[in-house]
């Protein structure tokens, strides 16, 4: 049976996923009525040409009842996901932190991603870097916007690694910091109007040594995230090095 698609604008999102499954639920009840009511107007036809169509709609209802039951209680499998972890939580079945697949959009479940559920933390869906080090995640920008509609939080830490490289705050104004672009535009830098969590800053130091700053992006602009990319100052001072790692991006 063909996938019933999900409409791909944004309405109706904003009520949550409860009354988005209830919808669903209810259209899928609407058929099965409709089923019993054409039934009842079936002209009269050979005895085994009955029995083979009740057997027809009979697996077809199976269908539609295992179809709901899935709605109401996904599995977080490929062939069953979630829109999102916070869906599996509030499921019957307990489970525990892991990986899990989601479907933000609810379309056919091909373009499923698999994700990092953390439900020790109310239910988080985290999504990692395809690439280490490098600020590529795989997830399309489809099922992007779709997860940002159904999230009201957003955290990622970057981590950059730097010798003589000074990344946040900078011991001279002459050299500018490291600028980070955010998934839908706007730039978080120092004495910027978007401001990260500063866990640890250490890369003022210039002795020639490894030193690391950890930023901690967090916001209710869920469209922020994930950081896209890193922008770098041009300095022609010999000796600057970088090395970035990028944690998971986590919605909830």
């Amino acid at each position: 049976m063909a996938c019933l698609q999900e409409e791909q604008s944004g309405s109706g999102l904003g009520s949550g996923t409860g009354s988005f499954l209830l919808r669903k639920a209810n259209h899928i009840a609407k058929l099965t009525n409709l089923t019993h009511a054409a039934l009842s107007h079936v002209p009269q036809v050979p005895q085994r040409d009955q029995q083979q169509m009740h057997m027809d709609v009979f697996e077809t209802l199976q269908y539609l009842t295992s179809y709901i039951e899935s709605i109401k209680n996904p599995l977080g499998t490929k062939e069953n996901p979630a829109r999102t972890c916070r869906d599996l939580v509030d499921c019957k079945y307990k489970r525990d932190d892991g990986k899990y697949w989601i479907d933000p959009n609810l379309g056919c479940s091909t373009d499923a991603i698999e994700v990092y559920c953390n439900f020790t933390s109310g239910g988080q869906t985290c999504i990692r870097p395809a690439t280490p080090g490098r600020f590529n995640f795989t997830i399309g920008k489809v099922q992007m916007n779709f997860l940002h509609l159904l999230s009201a939080e957003a955290a990622q830490v970057v981590t950059v690694h730097c010798k003589n490289s000074p990344v946040w705050r900078t011991p001279h104004r002459s050299i500018p910091g490291v600028k980070f672009k955010t998934w839908s535009g706007p730039v978080y830098h120092y004495n910027g109007p978007f401001q990260p969590e500063v866990l640890e800053d250490n890369c003022m130091k210039e002795d020639g040594k490894w030193h690391r700053t950890r930023l901690l992006f967090t916001t209710t602009d869920v469209h922020h995230l994930p950081i896209s990319d890193i922008i770098i100052p041009e300095d022609k001072r010999l000796g600057l090095h970088y090395r970035i790692e990028i944690s998971p991006v986590c919605f909830i």
